[in-house]
């Protein structure tokens, strides 16, 4: 599995192997689960901190927490007079 950010573009690639029917514990015939390579883009809002993105997969499940930079808050400037 790969996953890579381009600009605002998050793009997550991999490939499912095809599972057989045979080995150790494992007698069926038939098998309703996709295989093959697959590619997945997705377009991220402006305010995404790219060194906040992290990716972890437990149990066959991906999970990718993507950070936002911290919002910035409006700054008072004092004007001087002389």
């Amino acid at each position: 599995m790969e996953i890579s950010l381009d600009g605002d573009v998050l793009q997550i690639k991999g490939e499912r192997l095809a599972e057989t029917g045979e080995g150790e514990g494992k007698r069926y015939r038939r098998t309703e689960r996709v295989y093959g390579a697959f590619r997945r883009s997705f377009q991220l809002p402006a305010d995404v901190d790219p060194d906040a993105i992290e990716a972890h997969g437990k149990d066959g499940v991906l999970h990718i927490r993507i950070g936002k930079h911290a919002a910035t808050q409006p700054r008072r400037i004092t004007v001087q007079t002389n």
